[in-house]
């Protein structure tokens, strides 16, 4: 078999069977290209994501603690007051 026959027989992606088929070469590079830059505006997305998720939960965290931190220290005052209030 030479090696016309033998490399005509291996068609990757984007190959129609012609070895001189330069086309062929710039498709596979765009789809190529493409296939990474979608990759990476996944990983962006999803980091994004992540960011969006703790800024959220850091947010509720913080509103849920301060609001009970207030009714702590408002007892706590008023306790306070109320001991130290002249008999």
């Amino acid at each position: 078999m030479s090696w016309v026959q033998a490399a005509s027989l291996i068609q990757g992606p984007g190959d129609k069977g012609d070895v001189f088929d330069e086309e062929a070469d710039e498709s596979l590079l765009a789809q190529r290209e493409w296939q990474s830059n979608m990759q990476r505006r996944v990983k962006e997305g999803y980091r994004d994501g992540i960011d969006a998720g703790k800024a959220v939960t850091l947010q509720q965290g913080f509103n849920q603690g301060y609001k009970k931190g207030a009714e702590v220290i408002l007892n706590y005052g008023r306790l306070r007051g109320t001991l130290s209030w002249p008999v």
